[in-house]
């Protein structure tokens, strides 16, 4: 099949839906400049997924917080980058009604900067780091962590730790409930960027597949559910494709 073929296959797919969910991967923010750290350059593979497991755990955090940071500062404070041409085309879908909701691996906070109002986002944002105090109300943002000279960030009222609001290794996902069951009562469920290797977002995926036939992937390369799809589009550039699929659409 063509990829013109494709467009017009996800195209009416997406018209014929009144509830579609879409997931979304590391993929749809590498276009955009954030890099992929499970990829074949990030430091999954140049590290080791054992280091990097071994310092990005809360078990570190809490009982080696300098050596955590000095890590954390070194690989997982994302550049400042716009979203990607996918982000805003996400956005702009959702206000027209096409798209309902998107559950998100990333941390990277780009689905909201370009417009998306209904975001799940089960790993947290690296955009905003959490006091640790009980009680503490306290949330600030990257740059003010960058603006500070001690390695170990301190909240600005209370004077305790500071902790990025992302999940940690050891920890439990964000809004698990509600992504599980945004994705389970999908009319449509649309995976874009994402091997699906990454659990346990995968594995809502997986139960949403066992009981639906109505499924997209839009990733580069081969994904774990690919037998599962009924309309899978290859592609690096996912911008592009949504475009054309729109066209289908409208």
């Amino acid at each position: 099949m063509n990829d013109v073929n494709i467009y017009k296959d996800i195209g009416s797919l997406l018209a014929s839906s009144k509830n579609t969910v879409v997931v979304t991967g590391a993929g749809i923010s590498t276009e955009a400049g954030i890099p992929d750290f499970r990829g074949e350059k990030g430091i999954y593979r140049t590290l080791g997924e054992d280091k990097v497991m071994n310092l990005i755990n809360v078990d570190a955090f809490r009982r080696r917080t300098e050596e955590f940071y000095k890590f954390y500062r070194n690989y997982f404070m994302l550049p400042k980058v716009k979203p990607s041409r996918a982000h805003y085309l996400l956005a702009e879908m959702e206000k027209k009604g096409i798209i309902k909701a998107i559950v998100t691996q990333n941390i990277d906070n780009l689905h909201q900067k370009a417009g998306s109002k209904r975001v799940i986002a089960v790993h947290g944002n690296a955009d905003n780091f959490i006091c640790t105090k009980i009680g503490c109300p306290t949330m600030v943002d990257g740059d003010y962590v960058r603006s500070v000279s001690d390695l170990v960030p301190k909240c600005p009222q209370c004077g305790s730790i500071l902790k990025p609001d992302v999940v940690l290794f050891g920890e439990p996902i964000q809004n698990h409930r509600l992504a599980r069951d945004t994705i389970l009562n999908a009319q449509l469920l649309v995976v874009i960027g994402s091997s699906l290797t990454v659990y346990p977002l995968a594995g809502f995926v997986g139960e949403y597949c066992a009981s639906s036939e109505k499924f997209i992937i839009i990733n580069k390369g081969p994904t774990a559910l690919d037998h599962k799809a009924t309309v899978k589009l290859d592609t690096d550039n996912t911008g592009k494709a949504l475009e054309e699929i729109l066209k289908y659409i409208e």
